[in-house]
């Protein structure tokens, strides 16, 4: 890393931001690619993080998502590190399982719908029931870039017309996006007819790229929130892009920390 970077990311760590898409445990294709409640703490605190929002990669993989939000919840402090519940409305009793996470206090609910397994329009009733309890949602639309995916690892990221099915079907609440790429958004908007319901936000780890992605933001800014992928993508590319841009502090600010907090205040 050059001085420049070194200077941009020093930069980034004065701002506050919240990390509103990072992991605890291990991703299963990287051995390098792991993350516990003490490592992110670092992390958060060298780059100047006010919170991360986490949920367990084993309630993404393992046989049941109750242990591995067990497992986040105990590990998640609850002040810096924020738990999200990872649900999913492809089993039977999803229900108990949100409102013991509504009892339990995690911060908001995670769905997963091509790890696993099912149309992203079904989760609709998911989305409702936890509007009712004032959980917000975020979708993972995926954790990885399909073109350097495992081969063997079947999971099959939703299309954009499955998630415009279920944002027209979606009744309440709010919904963050996460891993959707520049292209995708904007066939999103097009499937929707430009009109995207203000509390759908999406993050900016696979929007990566030249200075001009991240200055663009600055069309709409209460759309985007920073969230990196951690440990299963590296945070870096992100935070030097902001770091890097011509947006005005202000614009910074909504995109680093004030919207996310706007999202999550849905929790009293």
């Amino acid at each position: 890393m050059n001085d420049r970077a070194r200077a941009l990311l020093e930069s980034f760590s004065t701002l506050g931001a919240v990390d509103t898409t990072c992991h605890l445990g291990q991703w299963p294709f990287r051995l390098s690619a792991a993350a516990d409640a003490a490592s992110l703490t670092t992390r958060a605190r060298r780059h100047g993080l006010s919170s991360v929002w986490v949920s367990s990669l084993a309630a993404l993989f393992g046989f049941d998502t109750r242990t591995g939000n067990e497992a986040c919840l105990a590990a998640a402090d609850g002040d810096l590190l924020q738990p999200f519940a990872v649900l999913n409305p492809g089993e039977p009793g999803w229900e108990d399982e949100l409102a013991w996470a509504s009892e339990a206090g995690f911060a908001g609910v995670r769905i997963a719908p091509g790890i696993h397994g099912y149309p992203a329009a079904q989760a609709a009733g998911l989305l409702a029931a936890c509007a009712q309890v004032a959980l917000p949602v975020q979708m993972l639309v995926r954790l990885d870039d399909a073109r350097v995916r495992h081969p063997r690892w079947p999971a099959a990221d939703p299309s954009v017309p499955d998630i415009a099915e279920l944002l027209i079907a979606r009744e309440a609440g709010p919904l963050l996006l996460s891993g959707l790429n520049w292209d995708e958004w904007d066939e999103l908007q097009r499937h929707l007819g430009g009109q995207v319901p203000p509390d759908v936000l999406l993050d900016l780890w696979h929007v990566n790229g030249p200075n001009q992605v991240a200055d663009a933001l600055a069309q709409n800014p209460a759309r985007w929130v920073f969230g990196s992928g951690f440990p299963v993508q590296a945070p870096e590319p992100t935070m030097l892009q902001l770091a890097a841009s011509t947006l005005s502090a202000t614009v910074l600010d909504a995109i680093v920390r004030r919207n996310a907090e706007t999202f999550l205040a849905v929790r009293p």
